[in-house]
């Protein structure tokens, strides 16, 4: 069954963004109707409105959707943002993949708990039913993933702030967060998941379609099937007639002639062909049945696999628009972009890029691995291994590019100089080009 959809009109505290936008209505976690704007989730308030100020959930917490027909369970409106806090039983576990809050509470006040910290500009980057014990040894009913970065005496402090907010007017500063390291991991992790969400999404339509075409022609093969029975069918009902008349004729005969012998012999032979009819056409009709039962059978599953394709296609289609809109959001957000070197002159302080560089960073389509190296070298990591016949260079081999034919021959080589680490980067084509670009780096 197809889901149902609204006209929501985009507002950010109070100001209209956007209006007259179709999207599907999905259920949130606190039961609730919400809709998909820039790549999270809203809840739908009467009057087909979405606050973007408000609280929001990942699109991976709400895959439920409100089937068409169905009343829309729409979000009341939001009050005062303060709180008194919250009575719960909760625990910050930090691992290797960051900061993960645990606590125990009913669901509509997890939900509550949640939005609370949102509103405390701590993002949530998931949240949902915990099936393991932290590292303290307890079990909890809910984990929420923090996307903060900083160390784990300030993100306790900022959910402590939350949980137990203080009394006095001293406003709780919060850490200062690198906003561009923010923005690059947040943007990273939101294009993955739409990525993954978009290729689970064609994948299952592809399947979905073979399949109906599969159906459709076993339907089409059980019809033609049935035409032939039916015709059988009518062939062995007017053979049928025929022996009746000629067993009404030889019993008018009967008698009459010398023929009567042979007569009586033929009307033998009429009536056991006209049992084998019968059994026949007994045969045909039970075998109709069941190809016609088969035939229903077969097309029912056809239009629940057509209702499933039209619901992933209407999936597929939002998943774009969000990516539209994730990109149009981030551009409205972002400060003046000064190009590929401006970046780069800012990204990474130590480094002076020589020979072509900038232009091999500018053509990388997955540029996320030479990046990583970068940031590596940048720190005064060493990485790689020292370049054979060039006293000081370091090489850095196996770099995915993204490129078609070249996708692990990405290069990177360095030389630390004092308070400066001088970077070559470069795209190995084949072993004689590679020796000659090794060979400029001796001008430097």
């Amino acid at each position: 069954m197809a889901s149902a959809k609204s006209l929501v009109t985009i507002l950010d505290h109070g100001v209209e963004v956007e209006t007259g936008i179709r999207r599907p209505v999905r259920v949130t976690p606190d039961g609730y109707a919400g809709v998909a704007y820039a790549g999270s989730v809203y809840p739908l308030h009467p009057g087909d409105i979405v606050e973007l100020s408000g609280p929001s959930w990942e699109l991976a917490d709400c895959e439920k959707f409100l089937f068409a027909g169905s009343g829309i369970p729409y979000a009341s409106a939001h009050g005062e943002d303060g709180h008194a806090g919250f009575d719960l039983e909760w625990y910050l576990e930090t691992n290797q993949y960051g900061h993960h809050v645990v606590f125990n509470a009913p669901e509509r006040l997890a939900s509550q708990f949640i939005s609370a910290l949102e509103r405390a500009d701590i993002s949530i980057q998931r949240w949902d039913v915990s099936h393991r014990a932290a590292d303290n040894g307890n079990f909890y009913d809910w984990f929420a993933r923090l996307r903060f970065k900083g160390s784990r005496a300030d993100a306790l402090a900022m959910v402590q702030a939350v949980v137990s907010p203080p009394i006095s007017d001293v406003e709780v500063i919060a850490p200062v967060v690198d906003p561009l390291t923010q923005r690059l991991d947040n943007a990273e992790a939101r294009i993955e998941q739409l990525l993954d969400q978009l290729f689970g999404a064609t994948k299952r339509a592809e399947a979905a379609e073979r399949e109906v075409s599969h159906l459709r022609s076993l339907v089409e093969a059980a019809e033609t099937s049935e035409q032939g029975h039916r015709e059988a069918l009518a062939l062995a009902a007017r053979r049928h007639a025929d022996l009746q008349d000629q067993v009404s004729t030889l019993r008018e005969h009967i008698g009459s002639g010398p023929d009567t012998t042979e007569l009586i012999k033929n009307l033998a032979d009429a009536e056991e062909l006209s049992e084998m009819a019968l059994a026949e056409n007994s045969v045909l009709l039970e075998r109709n049945r069941s190809l016609e039962s088969e035939a229903t059978s077969q097309r029912e599953r056809a239009d629940g696999l057509i209702d499933q394709v039209e619901g992933l296609m209407d999936q597929l289609i939002e998943l774009q628009a969000l990516e539209t809109e994730r990109m149009r959001a981030a551009a409205a957000t972002r400060p003046r972009r000064g190009g590929v070197v401006e970046f780069l002159a800012i990204a990474f302080n130590r480094i002076q890029f020589v020979a072509d560089s900038v232009d091999v960073i500018a053509n990388l389509e997955s540029p996320a691995p030479t990046m990583r190296a970068l940031s590596d070298i940048d720190k005064g990591e060493v990485i790689g291994k020292d370049l054979k016949g060039m006293r000081g260079w370091f090489e850095v081999k196996n770099l995915a590019t993204g490129i078609a034919g070249s996708q692990r021959l990405g290069r990177i080589y360095y030389k630390p100089d004092g308070q400066r680490v001088l970077v070559s980067l470069h795209i190995k084509q084949d072993e004689k080009q590679q020796r000659r670009h090794i060979e400029r780096l001796r001008a430097f």
